[in-house]
């Protein structure tokens, strides 16, 4: 089968031909119908720290967002049968570890992932554990079902806050920012503000239900949030860019007593105000992490058979595996949202 594959060590992936894997007493061999793009994915392009550099032990078949067709199931597999349709929960987690007993399996002790840790889903098939696999109804176009993974991040980030009603800001443009835009809209938030940096961003924010849109090259985002909302803030605020200045300016636009949620992971050191844009706001912050297994499937699962949120416009690529690199291009390029690729 053909795979993309860190090779060795450095910036760079390759489309190789490997053997088709079989699987094990407790594992499901897939055949992968969608797979598509995250921003982890180009880290381990570029090699970079820490998701490369001192973890990946090349070679590795990289990718964690799927959804493929069974093709056949170990001798124990009780859970799905030959032909479902399936994605995958990209952690690994053990089942055994104390975070794992008390039912936080997102945050295991001894957490691995798909394409970082064990091989992924950038190829024709793939082995997924059966106590990763999650089964899609079957009208579910494959193109939805690989982004679940991703989509759950916004889902989880949305719903840990009360939003009903609220007048939310999101900073990002990124694909989790746009599905978070969107799960606003669905779950019935009064107002909601993006904030972006690039026309495209700031369009697929129209597109998923933005309110209104503050170009953050354009407009003091602080400012315009004020102003917007009546000079007290926004009541919740969230996070989901992975900036340090992005964070700094939400904390700043939240009323006292509001709440954030933050998703974003910053690559270095973040320096805020907390006596003025935290304690003394009385705010509430909450650092949220992938998806909680497997409440948040559940909720992701539901929300888009329901036909309230449709994730369909933050897909701006459509690509054969064969033409990874072209996917690969458009995302460091700033110029895509979400890249779906077909084997």
């Amino acid at each position: 089968m053909r795979a993309v594959r860190k090779t060795k060590e450095g910036q760079g992936l390759e489309l190789v031909d490997i053997q088709i894997p079989e699987p094990e007493d407790h594992e499901v061999l897939v055949k992968i119908r969608a797979c598509s793009l995250c921003g982890t994915d180009v880290h381990i392009y570029n090699w970079e720290h820490p998701w490369s550099e001192g973890r990946i032990k090349p070679p590795r078949t990289i990718g964690h967002e799927v959804c493929g067709e069974v093709v056949k199931t170990g001798k124990d597999v009780t859970l799905v049968q030959v032909g479902d349709l399936v994605s995958a929960e990209s952690h690994i987690f053990d089942g055994k570890c104390l975070q794992c007993r008390m039912g936080n399996m997102h945050i295991c002790q001894n957490l691995k992932f798909f394409g970082v840790d064990v091989d992924g889903f950038f190829a024709e098939y793939a082995i997924i554990p059966e106590t990763n696999v999650w089964k899609n109804p079957p009208d579910m176009p494959v193109e939805i079902a690989t982004l679940q993974e991703s989509i759950g991040n916004s889902v989880y980030t949305v719903f840990s806050q009360d939003v009903t009603a609220k007048t939310v800001a999101v900073f990002g443009g990124g694909p989790t920012a746009q599905f978070a835009i969107g799960i606003l809209k669905a779950a019935g938030a009064a107002s909601i503000i993006a904030v972006a940096g690039s026309k495209l961003h700031l369009d697929l924010a129209k597109k998923m239900g933005a309110d209104i849109v503050v170009n953050r090259h354009e407009n003091d985002p602080v400012t315009k949030i004020l102003e917007l909302a009546g000079g007290l803030g926004a009541d919740v605020f969230l996070e989901m860019s992975g900036s340090g200045a992005a964070l700094n300016q939400g904390l700043k636009a939240l009323r006292p007593r509001g709440s954030a949620s933050v998703l974003g992971l910053p690559t270095k050191d973040v320096c805020i105000d907390m006596a003025k844009d935290f304690v003394m706001k009385d705010i509430t912050v909450r650092g949220v992490y992938g998806r909680k297994i497997w409440d948040t499937w559940l909720v992701t699962s539901r929300l888009l058979s329901s036909g309230k949120f449709d994730p369909t416009p933050v897909i701006t690529h459509r690509l054969r595996l064969d033409d990874f690199e072209k996917g690969f291009e458009a995302m460091m390029s700033g110029e895509a949202g979400k890249v779906v690729m077909f084997p």
